[in-house]
């Protein structure tokens, strides 16, 4: 059997349920929900009420999630001793986890929105070029054409990494730490001298921590190697965005690094539904919200109406989990490449 260009040094985990990324896209997904429930209608909570501010640094968990997909993606591709020629299959499972969620979501858009002109606008219609261009995530090609779901154009950003990661794979996880910091280096620089907020390259170097965070899990990375290019890193972050984007990416960074087994019961539940709530819970704000400011007055009543719509919104993506999520996730390990190829060659 010949021999693969990536060498892992030290065993993976059999399991792929790392405690600590469960329970960072609970928190990231809650995070998310609550800043688009106080802050998506700026009339909603008042500007001067210090929950809408704290819940105001919520949109951060996007970057959070970032760097999870950065880690977890070439963490599940090593276990699966993927190779260039699986690129298809790759895809292929990709599409199989993500899409089927995704478009069933669309569809609950669809549907809210036309039940929504019995309160909120007198039509509703959108055209079928636009529908058509989510499929394969087209949406940011072709303007000026928007997502249907404002949370989309993270998953179009995602789908962009699923192709580069895929290509660039030999490279960035070689045996020769060299062939890392060269490529990253090169994704680094272009990211520096990006400014295009609906593609991937914007947001690189979140990945590209997580890319970090992978091979020093897998033992690829010496310690100093790690903590210097982590700072050259959180270095280009600081500089492009600010330091609060430097904390959402710190947070990750170092539970996955210095507490992977760390448990926290109602954040892992949330992690294990935070797909499906991040899918439907803006179209439900967006809708809801200016009903109940027609009936309800002031921000403590206000505030308690968010809760009650966070409670509600939690039952339905868990609802939206169990029937749409879970088979998309048995549909996705039902396709196999690189496990598949090496069990045969034994």
């Amino acid at each position: 059997m010949p021999q693969s260009s990536i060498t892992v040094q030290a065993p993976l985990r059999q399991n792929a349920n790392i405690a600590s990324i469960e329970l960072l896209r609970g928190l990231a997904s809650a995070v998310v929900c609550l800043y688009h429930f106080t802050n998506g209608n700026n009339n909603f909570i008042s500007e001067a009420n210090w929950i809408k501010a704290i819940a105001g640094k919520g949109w951060l968990g996007v970057e959070i999630f970032f760097v999870i997909s950065g880690f977890i993606i070439p963490y599940s591709m090593a276990r699966s001793h993927y190779r260039w020629r699986d690129f298809p299959l790759f895809m292929l499972k990709r599409w199989a986890r993500i899409d089927p969620p995704f478009w069933l979501s669309i569809f609950f858009v669809l549907g809210l929105n036309a039940l929504a002109t019995l309160w909120l606008v007198p039509s509703f219609h959108v055209s079928w070029p636009r529908l058509l261009l989510h499929f394969g995530y087209l949406i940011p090609f072709f303007p000026p054409h928007q997502w249907l779901n404002g949370v989309y154009w993270t998953l179009g950003v995602e789908f962009q990494y699923y192709i580069l990661v895929a290509l660039l794979y030999p490279l960035l996880f070689h045996k020769r730490s060299l062939y890392f910091w060269l490529t990253a280096g090169v994704l680094l620089t272009v990211t520096i001298f990006t400014n295009q907020p609906a593609f991937f390259f914007d947001y690189s170097m979140f990945f590209i921590l997580g890319f970090a965070l992978f091979r020093r899990f897998d033992g690829q990375l010496k310690s100093w190697e790690f903590y210097l290019f982590s700072a050259i890193v959180f270095w280009v972050i600081d500089y492009k965005f600010s330091i609060q984007y430097l904390v959402a990416g710190f947070v990750p960074w170092l539970l996955i690094a210095f507490w992977p087994d760390l448990k926290i019961r109602g954040l892992r539940w949330l992690g294990m539904i935070s797909y499906s709530l991040y899918l439907i819970h803006l179209p439900l704000g967006k809708k809801l919200i200016p009903l109940a400011a027609r009936y309800i007055d002031g921000d403590g009543p206000r505030l308690v109406f968010v809760v009650f719509l966070f409670c509600f919104t939690l039952l339905l993506a868990y609802g939206f989990y169990q029937l749409i999520e879970r088979p998309a996730m048995r549909w996705s390990k039902m396709v196999h490449y690189g496990e598949r190829k090496v069990k045969s060659e034994k």
